[in-house]
């Protein structure tokens, strides 16, 4: 199944590009703050960005590869990186936040070629190109 992992590919097309992932870890979606609003490349990064499942580190570029996994494996995975992260401390319900991660995770993956590089700008998801070069 099509899945997103972090990548160093295409780095630097943007100045502010940033990736603390390892290379080919799967990702998730990032906890986003307000503390750039609405600014997209303000100095925070995390409208930009995702997560990794064990670094818990944020990229602004994802590849899309094909991995062989269960649909339930990588739920799984998913609901453990939360767990280790320390939400279900938090008394938010990571089975739930999982649930909906892996649906939405699995419906983008599958929107794009396996072998694209991914960047997140807000809530909008693009495949990158290498002649981007702003903020």
């Amino acid at each position: 199944m099509k899945i997103l992992v972090a990548t160093k590919k295409t780095q630097g097309v943007r100045k502010n590009d940033f990736c603390w992932c390892n290379e080919g870890e799967l990702i998730k979606f990032s906890f986003e703050c307000d503390r750039d609003n609405e600014d997209i490349d303000g100095e925070c990064g995390c409208k930009r960005s995702m997560s990794g499942l064990e670094s818990h580190k944020a990229t602004t570029t994802m590849k899309v590869i094909k991995l062989d996994i269960t649909k339930d494996d990588y739920f799984h995975r998913i609901k453990d990186s939360f767990a280790s992260a320390g939400w279900g401390k938090l008394n938010i319900d990571i089975l739930t936040l999982a649930t909906e991660d892996t649906t939405e995770l699995l419906r983008l993956a599958d929107s794009f070629d396996v072998g694209n590089i991914i960047e997140k700008r807000g809530d909008i998801f693009q495949e990158r190109t290498k002649t981007r070069k702003k903020a």
